[in-house]
């Protein structure tokens, strides 16, 4: 290009139809179906990916189904702090050829920590109404609000049913690649999805009424958005999957759950799990009574007066000293989150949310949130563990979930599937 075109181009003096860029001949979304169209709570669910040679747009697909809820008068089930997504307990992804590339115990737990702490107020006044989360109308005058004032939420149908949509990204990591780009042919097509569904004592609560109520899930599918690439791009593709292997990355979690007895003032533990490259790890307490119990809502996260730190071999996390106040936590979660900087979107979560329903306790194994592949490893000579100190010790006993979230590589040929972490 001459240096007069270089000008006009600048000053946007350019009237030319630019050519053409796209790869892609036709884009749609189609339904994929699970084994069965219902379920009720606390069964397994299963679905393969009928994709075929499409590439998936997993950021734009989703998870569709509508949940029935038993008659049961004056009770008033609602998914208390959490969503519909309360229902996706556990779940496993394998490839065609049987590896395993997800494994999540307590994903709805996890998930719903992720949705609040990285997610803006505007996003749970659009998608996450849809998931079932309560909208947010403080935010600029926006979100629905009922009749009494309220931020208004999708909650269960007393004897009706009510429709949810979740993104497929917050269903499993896998479906959020870290990349952003599409999920390959190779990858997608007979890939399986397994999901055990909560019970409908863990999922809802229920305010009122003289017996618990039960749930089923109708009409469940996955809305997969595809592409069918040009023929010329899909050799291409084909030609480095056969070659060199297409790699494919996102961040997975591994759960680890202990029980600490009432007045007990301490917790220590190990995470066992050797990583290369360590994100960042999430610590949240529930009290035990609440679990499996329709009057209490197991998706508020216990707090009290505590102080906390993890030990990377001889590195102390988030600080040398211990995190010490609700203050300092909330500054780390923001900080964990990469909401604590001038330029980037804040965390739904205010303060008082968080000291009240929220309280985790976050550590970024990041060297530098900015750079890829900044992560720290653990491993045998260098293992991990967590310190917890109340200052009074809880009088009712505790479920503890330590959720580490890592980097998991994938590297896939035409009709294989190795995985790296």
């Amino acid at each position: 290009m001459s240096k007069t075109s270089d000008t006009l181009l600048i000053n946007n003096l350019v009237y030319t139809l630019p050519s053409s860029e796209t790869e892609a001949l036709q884009r749609n979304d189609m339904r994929n179906y699970f084994d069965q169209r219902s379920y009720n709570a606390g069964q397994t669910i299963r679905a393969v990916f009928q994709t075929g040679s499409r590439y998936v747009d997993v950021l734009n697909s989703s998870l569709i189904f509508d949940v029935a809820c038993s008659n049961v008068e004056s009770a008033d089930p609602t998914w208390g702090k959490g969503s519909a997504l309360n229902l996706i307990k556990n779940v496993r992804v394998y490839h065609k050829n049987g590896t395993e590339l997800v494994n999540i115990q307590n994903h709805n737990v996890s998930q719903m920590i992720e949705d609040k702490c990285k997610n803006t107020r505007e996003w749970f006044n659009n998608v996450g109404w849809l998931m079932g989360y309560r909208a947010d109308n403080l935010v600029n005058g926006h979100g629905s609000i009922n009749n009494a004032g309220n931020p208004y939420q999708q909650n269960p149908v007393v004897g009706g049913t009510q429709q949810y949509i979740i993104p497929l990204s917050c269903i499993a990591p896998i479906f959020n690649p870290a990349a952003k780009q599409l999920m390959p042919n190779m990858l997608a097509a007979g890939l399986i999805l397994e999901i055990d569904l909560a019970t409908s004592a863990e999922a809802v609560v229920r305010t009122a009424g003289a017996s618990d109520v039960s749930l089923s899930v109708n009409d469940i599918y996955l809305n997969l958005s595809t592409t069918v690439l040009s023929d010329m791009a899909i050799a291409t593709l084909n030609d480095i999957g056969s070659k060199k292997l297409i790699e494919y990355v996102y961040v997975d979690t591994y759960t680890s759950r202990l029980s600490q007895p009432q007045n007990n003032g301490t917790i220590s533990t190990s995470v066992n799990k050797a990583v290369s490259f360590a994100d960042h790890i999430v610590t949240g307490e529930v009290i035990s009574a609440n679990r499996n119990n329709q009057q209490a809502d197991e998706f508020s996260l216990a707090g009290g007066q505590k102080k906390y730190q993890y030990q990377l071999g001889s590195v102390q996390l988030p600080s040398q000293v211990f995190t010490d106040t609700i203050h300092k936590a909330y500054l780390q979660m923001m900080k964990t989150y990469n909401k604590y900087r001038d330029d980037t979107d804040k965390s739904s979560v205010i303060y008082q949310n968080f000291g009240n329903t929220l309280q985790v306790n976050t550590c970024s194994f990041s060297k530098d949130q900015l750079l890829a592949l900044a992560q720290m490893p653990i491993n045998s000579s260098r293992s991990l563990r967590y310190e917890q100190l109340y200052t009074t010790a809880p009088a009712e006993a505790r479920t503890v979930y330590v959720f580490l979230h890592y980097i998991k590589s994938l590297r896939c040929s035409l009709t294989d599937c190795t995985v790296n972490q």
